[in-house]
């Protein structure tokens, strides 16, 4: 009955977070803008995973995100990140590092559910786990 569709991430320059993503494999497949251009949405699609980027522009530069509709605004409990496999971790880090999508390259941890990874955070600071290998079976409570 249910099936996975995509996430959404609330950005602050939706070129910025696009060419971001861009960078680790996901393509561009849909975009919106309403009329008075305060809302901006992108679908970016990487295998059959799908990320919507929400980009708000209020018209008065003094309106905070809480003076948005209640499905737009203000904190929330959420995403804390999200999961991005690679079959070398090594490898993925230089060439995010060569294309100056990442600053320094982080410092891989041994994994308890992977080989190895390591988190990054995109422009907003949305946070980006890069993993090596498959998940292992996690051991089950009786």
């Amino acid at each position: 009955m249910f099936s996975f569709h995509h996430v959404t991430l609330s950005v602050r320059d939706l070129s910025v977070s696009e060419g971001f993503y861009k960078g680790l494999g996901f393509e561009s497949v849909y975009r919106w803008q309403d009329e008075a251009d305060q809302l901006q949405i992108c679908h970016l699609q990487l295998g059959q995973a799908v990320l919507e980027l929400y980009c708000f522009r209020p018209e008065n530069e003094s309106e905070t995100i809480s003076d948005f509709p209640p499905w737009a605004s203000g904190f929330r409990l959420g995403l804390r990140h999200f999961a991005l496999q690679v079959s070398d971790l090594d490898e993925a880090l230089s060439a995010l590092h060569g294309a100056g999508l990442l600053v320094e390259k982080p410092s891989v941890v041994c994994g308890q559910s992977c080989a190895r990874y390591v988190f990054i955070m995109d422009p907003d600071g949305n946070g980006v786990e890069l993993l090596e290998g498959p998940l292992v079976n996690i051991q089950r409570p009786e």
